[in-house]
């Protein structure tokens, strides 16, 4: 009877020693909480200037368009851009006070918001779709200064929308980094809208902001 327990007490003590670390080695692999995952990379935000020009006769406009993107994928990227664009024309007349040849400048500076979508084709074209609404200036009617005979401009702010598709040649400088130069053209063509009535130059570069 001796024997049997002392077998028993032995057969108890080998199974603690080496069945007790296996169970808690499975204890520690299934308890352990898991990491959890976020579709959302950081790595993949994209910030960066962006400068538009355009010319036609006697005219000129500019923009400047600080831009935040996400980088989907290696050829698609899509986000939000602020602009200030302005717009000024020449136009002669003359002064009915003087009688002399004058030049009247139209000024117009507006704002910008858009969401746009650029698609990367191999290592050189971009094709950009650009939805934005713009708040400008709208002259309702001139006069003239009756002293200095001087154009006199009846304004106001309104909102009007454009439509932005663009072609582009790009050149990659990291895995989601590129810059650009751009061609677009307004499809709404908002008479508003005049920085869009002449084809908008824009060139650009858009760097991860985290690796």
């Amino acid at each position: 009877m001796k024997k049997v327990l002392s077998a028993l007490l032995f057969f108890l003590f080998c199974h603690q020693s080496f069945a007790a670390p296996s169970e808690l080695g499975l204890a520690s692999q299934w308890g352990k909480p898991k990491k959890k995952t976020s579709g959302f990379d950081k790595t993949r935000l994209l910030l960066g200037p962006g400068i538009g020009a355009g010319a036609a006769y006697r005219a000129f406009s500019f923009n400047l368009s600080p831009t935040v993107g996400y980088a989907f994928n290696e050829n698609f990227n899509a986000g939000v851009t602020l602009g200030f664009n302005y717009f000024q024309q020449a136009e002669d007349y003359t002064n009915p006070i003087t009688n002399k040849l004058e030049t009247f400048r139209y000024k117009y500076p507006g704002y910008s918001f858009s969401v746009y979508a650029r698609y990367l084709l191999k290592q050189f074209l971009m094709f950009n779709f650009e939805p934005e609404i713009n708040n400008v200036k709208f002259v309702k009617g001139y006069s003239i200064d009756l002293v200095t005979g001087k154009i006199i401009e009846n304004k106001q702010r309104i909102t009007v929308p454009s439509v932005l598709v663009g072609l582009g040649y790009m050149q990659r400088f990291g895995q989601y980094s590129y810059s650009f130069i751009s061609l677009n053209y307004d499809l709404v063509q908002n008479p508003n809208a005049r920085y869009y009535q002449t084809l908008d130059y824009r060139f650009g570069l858009m760097i991860q902001l985290f690796n």
